[in-house]
């Protein structure tokens, strides 16, 4: 008896885990590629445009494209200082890529990114818990700068908690690059998810192009990720 429970639990057990990992990394979009460049001195670097362009060349496996710049969260709202809020500067395009969606306001516009505005979007922890659910107008900052939020993102969990999902902070890759250096990954979707390997061949491909060399990129499929982590398990 006791044995035949030890299997059962165990089996239990490993298949939660499996698809706990898999419901979590298929949330983040298995038809996205996480691209991630160096520049090679001053010859050979790969601007913002430069990407565009490559995804644009390749829109037969290629789709949306958005600059992503990972910022160590700094928020303040107020007196208080926020270390574990999700800080990232994105593209206009970034939130459909992600399967985010504006509950109240607006999204980031294609003019935040080129007049550098300082804007951000939030997310409903944030909103509920440090605006009272009226966060649209309101003003915080990163890194000592006021930010205006033009924006609040629908709930993504059940429940609200600090450094949960929606516990983050968007603004104009523009903008967060001026504070965190220039654009070094790129989050990109494929047109179609049964042509991963086509679509992972063209973009390095490209950047091979650009670099002479596969030791300053790298690209990564989430879809691949997936399909290893279930394997692990």
């Amino acid at each position: 008896i006791i044995g035949v429970a030890a299997v059962i639990v165990i089996v239990g057990l490993g298949n939660g885990l499996e698809k706990y990992m898999t419901d979590s990394f298929s949330g983040l979009g298995t038809n996205t590629l996480t691209v991630s460049v160096s520049s090679r001195g001053s010859t050979r670097s790969l601007s913002v445009d430069d990407m565009y362009g490559i995804v644009e060349e390749n829109s037969q496996y290629l789709d949306l494209c958005s600059p992503t710049v990972t910022m160590p969260g700094m928020v303040k709202i107020g007196s208080d200082t926020l270390s574990a809020t999700s800080v990232q500067g994105v593209s206009e395009e970034y939130l459909d890529i992600a399967g985010l969606t504006v509950e109240s306001g607006r999204n980031l516009l294609y003019s935040d990114m080129v007049s550098r505005t300082k804007v951000c979007v939030v997310g409903a922890y944030l909103d509920l818990a440090y605006f009272g659910g009226s966060a649209v107008g309101q003003t915080l900052r990163v890194y000592g700068q006021s930010y205006t939020i033009v924006g609040v993102l629908a709930q993504q969990e059940d429940t609200l908690e600090e450094g949960g999902s929606d516990d983050c902070l968007y603004l104009p890759y523009t903008t967060a690059s001026r504070v965190a250096g220039e654009v070094s990954s790129y989050t990109i979707t494929m047109v179609d998810e049964d042509y991963i390997d086509e679509s992972v061949a063209a973009l390095e491909s490209a950047l091979y192009a650009v670099f002479a060399s596969d030791s300053y990129y790298t690209v990564t499929s989430m879809a691949e990720m997936v399909e290893t982590m279930t394997s692990m398990i």
